[in-house]
């Protein structure tokens, strides 16, 4: 039991993902945004290919995230955002941003509009 307790801290370290996974963030800071959903929108039906590329998303609404991992069989878990991991990496000031983070742990692509699956896979 205690695995499932501990689980989304641990993957609150970006360090676990490193060589691993490329970390894709979605993020807004208010309630109902529709550049958020559609944002989200944006990458349904796309399973395949977000698994091929490794990609594990973190959809992060104001201080509460949801986890999904494509490369395990879309594991998906919900929490409360940290103060260390990711929240030092997003913009404060910024109400939508999109960070995409590469297998070597750096940032690739930082967006406040939302990011096609061309984009994003190209």
């Amino acid at each position: 039991m205690s695995y499932f307790a501990t689980k989304p801290m641990s993957a609150q370290n970006l360090d676990d993902h490193k060589w691993k996974h490329r970390i894709l963030i979605v993020k807004t800071a208010v309630d109902h945004s529709e550049r958020f959903a559609d944002q989200l929108l944006e990458f349904k039906d796309s399973n395949k290919e977000l698994r091929e590329r490794k990609l594990v998303l973190y959809a992060i609404r104001q201080d509460e995230f949801s986890f999904t991992d494509y490369t395990n069989n879309m594991e998906n878990y919900t929490g409360k955002l940290p103060e260390k991991g990711i929240k030092p990496m997003l913009n404060a000031n910024e109400a939508f941003e999109i960070i995409l983070i590469g297998l070597d742990g750096g940032i690739k692509l930082r967006k406040n509009d939302i990011v096609s699956r061309e984009e994003l896979f190209s």
